[in-house]
C-alpha cells in the first residue's frame, strides 16, 4: 500500500488543501513517513518564514509525523517503536 492510499483510507477527512501538499511516495511504513516528514521540514526551513508554502510544508511535517505514530500504533503496536521516533523526531536536523 502506498503512503497516499493508507492517508486516504485511514479514516480521517484531510482538508484537499493539505492533502495535496501530502504527496510523498512509496510504500507506507514509520520510516518513509518520517523521512517525508524530514524532506518537508527541511523545505519549510529553506523557504521564507512566513510564507504561505512554508506554512503548508510545516503542517504536512506534522501530519507525516503523526501518521507515522498512528501507523506504528496500528501495525507494530510497541511503545519501544514510539519512543525511538520521538527521539528522532526530538533529534531532527532541521532544529535550530
Amino acid at each position: 500500500m502506498t503512503i497516499g492510499e493508507w492517508i486516504d483510507g485511514s479514516g480521517r477527512t484531510v482538508p484537499s488543501v493539505l492533502r495535496r501538499s501530502l504527496n510523498a511516495q512509496g510504500p507506507v511504513s514509520a520510516e518513509t513517513l518520517l523521512r517525508a516528514a524530514e524532506r518537508k521540514a527541511s523545505i519549510a526551513g529553506a523557504g521564507a518564514a512566513r510564507s504561505r508554502a512554508a506554512a503548508f510544508s510545516l503542517l504536512g511535517a506534522d501530519a507525516y509525523i503523526t501518521y507515522a505514530c498512528l501507523w506504528t500504533v496500528r501495525n507494530a503496536g510497541r511503545s519501544h517503536d514510539l519512543k525511538g521516533m520521538t527521539a528522532r523526531v526530538a533529534g531532527a536536523p532541521w532544529q535550530e
